[in-house]
């Protein structure tokens, strides 16, 4: 069995006790799903300066706070092109920034649009027991891209369709018994309740929140032979907007689906300080998750 650390949107919430914590642990490998900051690019390079002390092998996906500015968050949020700011000036700053972000992070590897095969034992190789494929990066959810102009510039994507295909590849190229997909945001298809794993809370009538090209690529890859046993994502929290808490942990049609996106996730707890992760164990033949509170 390999042992997975999976971590979900951080927001700041990582420290250098959680780095001792995992050198220590027994996992042979550790996966972050994005959002290192509160809202500055500061706050993402000091976490990912911190996630640089890990000694084990990690592999982080880039969310929609990740070398975004505020300005741009906001454009998508709210569909305003003036906000966006997508001139060549706009797409050459996340370019810079992400490039930042990749610096930072030291030996923690940074995915998107990626197929890194991995063994236990040697960590990353050109083909091991484990293929990570990493999806579209810098995900905001929903129906479209968000940040298109600098995915078209950084990945020559420019649609929903062409990003399906392009993560379709990636699966279809993988050689390894065992895959895991890493995401920011899960897939399309999972339920259009505000408490699904990826449905949406904070607007309900947009109902499920996946990625439709992370849903094409899984389906048309499985429809060909090459099914994905487990996909690990973030983004829809887990604790709901006006209370409640979302499904964390799907399984269907032998797919694991695990959302860590728990945010907090260093929180106190009855007077104690608790750290948050999920702990995912798989090979060809099985595979089992666990939220884990240190």
């Amino acid at each position: 069995m390999i042992r997975i650390a999976a971590i979900g949107d951080i927001h700041t919430c990582f420290d250098d006790t959680d780095v001792e914590l995992f050198n220590d642990s027994d996992y042979d490998l550790i996966l972050i799903c994005g959002d290192l900051p509160g809202r500055s690019h500061k706050q993402t390079l000091t976490v990912a300066s911190t996630l640089a002390g890990l000694s084990r092998p990690a592999l982080l996906i880039p969310g929609n706070h990740d070398s975004t500015t505020v300005l741009q968050l906001l454009g998508e949020v709210t569909g305003s092109k003036r906000l966006k700011q997508w001139d060549e000036r706009g797409i050459e700053k996340m370019r810079s920034r992400v490039k930042d972000l990749e610096q930072a992070l030291g030996p923690v590897k940074l995915g998107g649009y990626s197929l890194h095969p991995f063994h236990p034992d040697r960590g990353w190789v050109e083909s091991g027991p484990l293929d990570i494929i990493v999806a579209r990066p810098h995900s905001m959810g929903g129906p479209g891209i968000g940040f298109a102009p600098y995915i078209e510039s950084a990945f020559a994507v420019r649609n929903i369709t062409e990003s399906g295909e392009k993560i379709q590849e990636l699966i279809l190229r993988s050689k390894a018994k065992t895959r895991l997909v890493l995401a920011h945001n899960g897939p399309e298809g999972l339920g259009h309740r505000p408490d699904d794993i990826w449905g949406c809370d904070f607007d309900p009538s947009r109902g499920d929140f996946g990625d439709p090209d992370l849903k094409m690529a899984l389906d048309n890859a499985a429809a060909k032979g090459q099914e994905v046993q487990t996909v690990l994502a973030g983004h829809m929290h887990h604790a709901l907007k006006g209370g409640g808490q979302r499904k964390w942990y799907v399984c269907r049609e032998k797919t694991h689906y695990v959302n860590a996106a728990r945010v907090p996730r260093i929180f106190s707890k009855n007077g104690e300080k608790q750290r948050h992760h999920v702990r995912i164990e798989l090979d060809n033949t099985d595979v089992r998750v666990e939220q884990i509170y240190w």
